[in-house]
């Protein structure tokens, strides 16, 4: 045990010494033999000693004795196992907080909080079988600590993707603490419809869908499953009019639509409309991905030069290193000699400086990815992770 942890941990203890002198006079008064009284500060010192000599094992069983002759100390034993597990001995803070459990004299708030941090032990070790019995048996009774034990639950029915139990201690969650709880609602719901469609479920699909949009009417995340799932059923009039939606729910995530909306279109009758809502979009919206589909869609309409001028237009605004890469593939067709190989290996160097850039970043806890996730595998909030904005991104 290092010195300061040492340090920490004697002070923690200090009110246990306070704490005995007041019970000693106390018990003391009209009494002079008190054969108790030795043995709480007996048990005191011994831990104590114990700690000293880096004998945890043997401190900790001392500090349990303690509490049958000094109920009083409760919240210091609780402080003592939760000192245990913020140093990551688990096993010493669930012993700490199994022997306090045990004790007849607990008040209903003091084994309530006991409860919670036995379970906050076992979550800490990955138990969590027995950490939601015990959470479980906190909100069953009346009272304490009630939004905290779910929260927990909530929060171990994620990691163990029982979404529908999640869903349960969320709506519960909300109506307690009168703190909305949509965005993650939705987000269960979207994970049981993908559930659902690959067991070949296809109405319980779109049913959960719905479901979460009642919930959430702004998650993006559902308009985008929505299109995927009516563009695999060949019905692209639908999945157009879902990803269209996007834009009105989260714009930053409308490039993640932008190819598949491109595919619908190219199935439909009014395909020509798409350059109008591209051009909608880049009015609305300035995107990179949005103006690069554009100027594809140019150069087959147009030619190159045309296209390389509508881009370098817009990143005059606008700069970005991926348009500088297309801009330069644009150009490529147009020169030979020196001047190629120069635009080739800039294009080359440019390629490569990408390939190490992450696309993603949660907006709450800086995680940056290649890839989307829509919980955050770092500071798990859902739909915080978006696609980087500015010269490196969209």
């Amino acid at each position: 045990m290092t010195t300061f942890n040492m340090l920490e941990l004697i002070c923690l203890l200090l009110p246990i010494a306070a704490l005995s002198g007041w019970y000693l006079g106390k018990r003391s008064q009209g009494n002079t033999h008190q054969p108790k009284n030795s043995t709480l500060s007996s048990d005191y010192y011994v831990g104590l000693n114990f700690l000293l000599n880096e004998q945890p094992d043997k401190a900790v069983d001392a500090f349990i004795r303690m509490l049958e002759v000094s109920p009083d100390s409760v919240e210091t034993t609780l402080a003592l196992g939760n000192f245990f597990r913020r140093r990551g001995e688990v096993d010493r803070a669930i012993r700490v907080h199994q022997g306090l459990i045990i004790k007849p004299h607990l008040t209903p708030k003091q084994r309530s909080q006991s409860l919670l941090e036995l379970a906050r032990d076992y979550m800490r070790a990955g138990v969590y079988d027995r950490a939601e019995d015990l959470l479980l048996e906190i909100t069953n009774s009346v009272g304490h600590h009630l939004d905290v034990s779910l929260r927990h639950l909530n929060d171990i029915y994620e990691r163990e993707k029982d979404w529908k139990k999640a869903i349960d201690v969320a709506v519960h969650l909300q109506s307690i603490t009168e703190q909305s709880r949509a965005r993650e609602i939705a987000h269960y719901y979207c994970e049981l419809a993908e559930n659902a469609w690959s067991q070949g479920k296809i109405k319980l699909t779109f049913k959960y869908l719905k479901q979460g949009l009642h919930y959430d009417q702004n998650c993006a995340r559902i308009s985008l499953m929505e299109g995927n799932f009516e563009k695999k059923l060949g019905k692209y009039s639908q999945a157009l009019l879902a990803y269209k939606r996007i834009e009105f729910q989260d714009v930053a995530f409308l490039p993640e639509a932008l190819m598949m909306i491109i595919e619908c279109y190219a199935h439909l009758p009014e395909k020509e409309e798409l350059h109008d809502y591209l051009d909608h979009l880049i009015q609305k919206s300035p995107s990179i991905s949005i103006v690069l589909a554009k100027a594809e869609k140019m150069k087959e309409r147009e030619g190159q030069q045309s296209a390389a001028h509508m881009l370098t237009h817009f990143m005059h605004k606008h700069p970005s290193i991926r348009g500088i890469k297309h801009l330069i593939e644009f150009h490529l067709a147009r020169v030979v000699g020196e001047v190629r190989n120069e635009l080739l290996m800039l294009k080359s160097h440019i390629e490569q400086l990408l390939e190490k850039k992450p696309v993603y970043r949660c907006s709450c806890c800086g995680f940056a990815c290649k890839l989307l996730h829509w919980q955050c595998p770092s500071c798990r909030q859902w739909s915080a992770v978006k696609p980087i904005q500015g010269i490196e991104g969209e």
